[in-house]
């Protein structure tokens, strides 16, 4: 029964004063065989069945019980069958082998109207590359911004590929499914359409989300996004908000391109925070140099990687191909260091600059790829610095 409540918890408010709204919905109904959970803060819900061999139904009934009371009960009880019963007086009595509990609950009719779980429009994903792609955009949406919709992802569905997109105004990151993974459950046609999943939600359906190609189906309603996989039905408000126009941050006239190997970039910058004086707001400064060799290959050179805080100095280098001019750029350690984790499974990225005041485009090093075809791009706005 573990694995069956602890989804659920996921969409529990623990910090609301309502009753109903830090406790779990559990009802049975005897007719199709169903038990059900289900944990809902009005933004988000989860409701998780358990029928077939799983469980027998002697009585239909519903009741909300304290989710993280009830989850601890479940999670420390010995292997065996799980008895639960409830009396009139709103008692759920969970027994297994030789152990008994009572947790008091309350009538299931104060618990919260849920939305309609059935979408006017839909479609599958995936589950694997899903979550992939939320994986790799989710740090770079903002919190508490005045606008709304950077609060959420951006899912961007044209001639059935998916692009998601958030971004807090100081980066911006983009993922693509090139790989025809959409497809409309119904006629089959091709459909555009686009809707807006706060963070937070997203956070969460990260969670229960695994590695399995199998497809999770996604349906949307006016204010609703429904994702329903294996015996899961999580749901989250949309924000209703106009996202702002990415792809006119996306231009670039780069007059330096980079070619680096990630694991050495990501790990010079790692290391570059180890004397930084706050969590999160050391500087780095990124020089990128050609260098004269005997082979006379002009595109090899150095990047090299400094930062500076009152406790010392810090200096670590990489070899690069540089092709155009020579420059200097600073950036939040962070916003770089969260990109690069974000593709480290890329043996080698490319970077584009513009200028030491323009945003630094991240993208795959692929040949032909540019800002139009890429399956990622990370666009990140640099920091002033005094020199």
């Amino acid at each position: 029964m573990n694995r069956a409540v602890t989804p659920a918890l996921s969409a529990v408010s623990n910090k609301n004063t309502v009753q109903a709204l830090d406790g779990l919905l559990l009802t049975a109904n005897k007719n199709d065989g169903t038990f059900i959970i289900c944990g809902y803060d009005l933004e988000k819900g989860v409701k998780v069945t358990v029928s077939g061999d799983r469980v027998q139904i002697l009585k239909s009934g519903s009741i909300i019980v304290n989710a993280m009371k009830f989850s601890s009960i479940i999670r420390n009880l010995p292997d065996g069958n799980v008895f639960v019963s409830v009396d009139h007086n709103f008692s759920l009595n969970i027994a297994c082998n030789d152990n008994e509990f009572t947790l008091h609950g309350f009538d299931s009719k104060i618990f919260p109207l849920m939305p309609e779980l059935k979408g006017e429009k839909n479609f599958k994903l995936s589950r694997k590359i899903l979550k992939n792609m939320i994986a790799s955009v989710l740090f770079s949406v903002a919190a508490n911004e005045m606008r709304p919709a950077l609060n959420g992802v951006l899912f961007e569905i044209k001639n059935n590929r998916l692009n998601i997109v958030a971004s807090d105004n100081n980066r911006l990151s983009l993922r693509r499914s090139f790989e025809g993974l959409i497809s409309d459950t119904g006629t089959g046609e091709k459909f555009d359409l686009s809707f807006i999943i706060p963070g937070k939600s997203l956070a969460e359906l990260l969670k229960l989300t695994d590695d399995e190609e199998e497809p999770a189906e996604i349906e949307l309603t006016k204010k609703h996004v429904i994702v329903s996989f294996d015996n899961i039905i999580f749901f989250s408000r949309l924000i209703e908000s106009e996202y702002p126009d990415y792809r006119r941050y996306m231009k670039i006239d780069a007059k330096t391109s980079v070619v680096i190997n990630t694991q050495n970039f990501l790990d010079s910058v790692e290391r570059s925070a180890l004397l930084a004086e706050k969590a999160n707001a050391q500087k780095i400064k990124l020089s990128l140099n050609k260098e004269v060799n005997i082979e006379n290959q002009d595109e090899l050179g150095s990047l090299q990687v400094t930062s500076a805080s009152s406790l010392g100095q810090m200096c670590s280098r990489c070899g690069i191909e540089i092709y155009g001019e020579d420059l200097a750029i600073a950036f939040n350690q962070r916003y770089l260091s969260d990109a690069l984790k974000a593709v480290i499974k890329e043996e080698k990225i490319l970077m584009k600059f513009e200028s030491p005041f323009k945003s630094l485009v991240l993208l795959p090093y692929e040949d032909g790829v540019d800002i139009e075809n890429a399956k990622f791009v990370y666009l990140i706005v640099p920091v002033r610095t005094r020199d």
